[in-house]
């Protein structure tokens, strides 16, 4: 029995509502059709603009992304080369100082045996 007073409440109620919508429409019935044409293409145009507009991003993004992958080959060649010039560069100063770093050594060294020895 409950089921069937449900059943009775909710076609009461689906009855209502559409003769609520037929008295309350602000338009006769073929003038909200027509509008809802006019909608339908207006929306239709809308997203041909926004697939337009999809594809020609996707497209950009492609191209910038090849374009920034060859850029970033290019400043990796480069900074490997700047690199490799600076090692160059620095490598007989490296030395030098090396070479400095171990006089000052044999000096220290000399200097405390002469203290040593004169300590003796």
């Amino acid at each position: 029995m409950k089921v069937k007073s449900f059943l009775y409440g909710l076609m009461t109620g689906g009855l209502a509502a559409g003769v609520s919508v037929l008295l309350t429409a602000p338009n006769s019935g073929k003038v909200t059709r027509e509008k809802m044409k006019e909608n339908t293409q207006s929306v239709l145009n809308q997203l041909q603009v926004i697939q337009k507009n999809l594809l020609e991003l996707k497209n950009s993004a492609i191209h910038a992304s090849k374009e920034g992958r060859a850029q970033i080959s290019t400043f990796l060649t480069e900074v490997k080369s700047a690199l490799a010039q600076w090692e160059e560069e620095v490598s007989p100063q490296q030395e030098r100082i090396q070479k400095e770093i171990n006089e000052m050594k044999n000096t220290i060294q000399e200097l405390e045996d002469e203290i040593s020895d004169n300590n003796k």
